[in-house]
């Protein structure tokens, strides 16, 4: 071949261990990307895609379908993408009934319903049987909290009752819990008793309405315990249609932190729909001149004398940077715009961190619980298949592309084909941050212009593609030697 006239031996044997260099470090990706995608956190291109910075930026970033991770913040979206995991993890890992239940617990609080996404959770409401309500005790200002029906005798709790809810409703009765077994139930003590004055028995309307009030107040916080309980002593009943020995397998599964916390879409409501903090408190003037408190922030521009922000809410706020964020990047042309850009885009990615990580970390567990709650031979089916999303192909094409395009490299078959597949699919990533002037530089430790380490692995794999590697060192060979034997034959 006149190639071996030309090239040297030494350069015919690097440019052959370049090759397969590449090829192996292309092959290695690969394989690792692989290897994540039946672990409990798989490998996906999101992150890097949504940090893509030039003129492809849009194109990139769109491509996550979220790209400012705004949905995570939308109590609606995040209950519908919830309900839709629910019913595709259901079916996939093909749950009986009393699984089903369980997970419907620990989702939603209820067994049987849902609600709307958009709407809040469906309320647990639990009743204890109680004589008679105390002459002391008035419970108008918290009857969205705690009623009593006088007819039926029940004092039902409606919600999860607050902490200050708590203080107050029990102060309205002359009780106080001793510890004493002679009088564990005594009347409060005047401010200034001695310490060593004897106790006195409460009276017992109250007590009763004390202890009961206490045990709703302990269901109302740990609805999935009291729940699961009620399940677990209904399934041991003859004709109660729930098998006690599947039920007790997925709920003995359930981690006891989980039991006596709200369940998960109650405490993303709180978290996207109660917390001040992160929703801001409005107030609106109303026909009596004062003010309704709502919660929820309005734009700067929304604001006026009948309307105002009381508490300006964090999801607002960072809304309003993201969109100051984006303006800056777009009429950025000077270096210290450049900069100003860069600054902003720290702020950006500190507070979607600090808004997002509670939500994500609250999915994760929600997951990770829906998981323990399945048997062994569930677990064989492995893990439902992903979306068809713009994402998850793109995520499939670079983990393919780089097993199949690595391989064909360390073997050298179709070996210039390869290479120029190779270099088009790491340009793809070069283009994601490309080291441009005006383009916002890769976070980590490398300074590039023009030329980074990705442009370098191009250009190698285009100087492979020039030259007859295959046919040096591998599976080219065989073909090319059969091939050159037929035409000299002829």
């Amino acid at each position: 071949m006149k190639d071996l006239k030309r090239i040297s031996g030494l350069a015919i044997l690097l440019i052959i261990v370049l090759r397969i260099s590449i090829g192996w470090q292309l092959l290695y990706e690969g394989m690792w990307k692989y290897d994540q995608m039946d672990g409990p956190s798989p490998w996906t291109s999101e992150g890097y895609l949504k940090n893509a910075q030039g003129p492809f930026r849009d194109h990139f970033r769109n491509m996550t379908g979220d790209p400012d991770d705004l949905n995570w913040l939308d109590y609606a979206k995040m209950s519908k993408k919830w309900y839709n995991w629910r019913d595709k993890f259901a079916s996939h890992y093909k749950l009986n009934d009393e699984q089903k239940t369980v997970l419907n617990i620990i989702l939603d609080g209820d067994a049987e319903k849902d609600t709307a996404p958009a709407e809040n959770p469906p309320q647990i409401t639990f009743s204890r049987t109680l004589a008679a309500l105390p002459e002391s005790v008035d419970l108008g200002r918290y009857k969205s909290t705690i009623a009593y029906d006088a007819k039926s005798k029940k004092l039902t709790v409606k919600q999860a009752v607050l902490p200050s809810e708590e203080t107050k409703i029990k102060a309205m009765v002359d009780v106080v819990a001793t510890g004493n077994d002679e009088v564990p139930y005594a009347k409060k003590k005047a401010a200034d008793a001695p310490e060593d004055a004897p106790l006195v028995p409460a009276d017992d309307t109250e007590v009763a309405f004390f202890r009961t009030f206490d045990a709703l107040v302990r269901y109302s916080r740990a609805p999935v315990e009291r729940q699961l309980g009620d399940l677990a002593a209904l399934s041991k009943k003859k004709d109660s249609g729930v098998n006690a020995e599947n039920f007790n397998y997925a709920a003995s599964r359930i981690n006891s932190t989980v039991k006596k916390a709200l369940p998960y879409r109650q405490r993303l409501a709180a978290s996207l729909q109660g917390d001040p903090e992160r929703t801001g408190v409005t107030g609106e003037l109303n026909e009596r001149g004062s003010f309704n408190i709502e919660m929820g922030t309005v734009t700067r521009q929304e604001e006026s004398a009948e309307k105002h922000n009381i508490k300006f809410g964090k999801i607002k706020e960072y809304k309003e940077l993201l969109a100051e964020y984006e303006a800056a990047l777009t009429q950025a042309s000077m270096s210290y715009q450049h900069d100003h850009a860069t600054m902003l885009a720290k702020k950006v990615a500190i507070m979607r961190a600090d808004l997002t990580g509670p939500i994500k970390t609250l999915e994760s567990e929600l997951m990770d619980n829906a998981m323990k709650i399945l048997t062994d031979e569930q677990l064989k089916l492995g893990a439902p298949a992903p979306a068809d999303t713009p994402l998850h192909r793109a995520d499939m094409a670079a983990m393919w592309g780089l097993l199949i395009l690595g391989s064909l490299l360390i073997v050298g078959f179709f070996t210039r084909f390869s290479a120029v597949m190779a270099a088009a699919m790491v340009l793809s990533f070069y283009l994601v941050i490309p080291p441009w002037p005006g383009v916002p530089p890769a976070p980590g430790p490398e300074h590039s212009l023009y030329i980074n380490k990705n442009m370098i692995e191009i250009i190698a794999l285009l100087c492979i593609a020039a030259l007859p590697t295959g046919t040096w060192f591998g599976i080219d060979a065989f073909f090319s030697s059969i091939f050159f034997k037929k035409k000299t034959d002829e």
